[in-house]
């Protein structure tokens, strides 16, 4: 099951959504966009990370909104941790369990990309991780990070490059985090 699909489980319930909308347009369009009859309130889920763009860049923006349609909480870039603290303080019964954490990409940006791109992850702790480029029929591209890594987070650039430094083709790509306990992937393009 998709995390957001879970988180929508489990708050739904209880009077909250966490919301990612594609968003072209300012703020004020998120409550407008929320009160039009969706059957499922989530536009993009990526399993891993929920972005939604404004214009003029890639700005990942993510938004709680509660039943009465307003927003709670909203920020840039997508933090599980950050968006379960929104919520919680307002359920009145909530699980003294604490959720798994899991790694997550939290932004990847131009994409498509031309020449460069730059990818940036979270890690609820500190961990081994590898983070690879696989092409869309999974052919090992390259090895970006490899080793143990702090909580927090962390970037690195892809230069569009295979491993013996030649230029990819255009295409789908996709990027794979792996801490030893998750395996996460994000789709990603080249386009020149």
């Amino acid at each position: 099951m998709p995390r957001i699909q879970a988180m929508y489980d489990e708050y739904g319930s209880q009077g909250y959504l966490p919301l990612a909308i594609n968003l072209w347009q300012d703020m004020e369009n998120v409550v407008k966009v929320y009160a039009r009859a969706y059957s499922y309130p989530f536009f993009r889920d990526a399993g891993s990370g929920w972005t939604a763009y404004r214009m003029n860049g890639y700005i990942p923006l993510n938004y709680v909104i509660d039943t009465a349609g307003i927003v709670v909480g909203s920020m840039e870039g997508f933090n599980e941790a950050v968006v379960r603290s929104w919520i919680e303080p307002y359920l009145t019964a909530v699980s003294e369990e604490k959720p798994t954490m899991r790694p997550e990409f939290t932004q990847v940006a131009p994409n498509p990309a031309n020449r460069t791109q730059t990818v940036s992850f979270s890690l609820p702790e500190t961990r081994t991780v590898t983070l690879k480029v696989f092409s869309a029929s999974g052919k090992l591209v390259g090895t970006l990070v490899e080793g143990n890594l702090p909580a927090g987070v962390h970037s690195a650039v892809w230069h569009t490059t295979d491993e013996h430094h030649r230029p990819v083709p255009n295409g789908l790509y996709f990027y794979e985090l792996n801490d030893g306990r998750y395996i996460i992937r994000y789709k990603t393009a080249v386009l020149r």
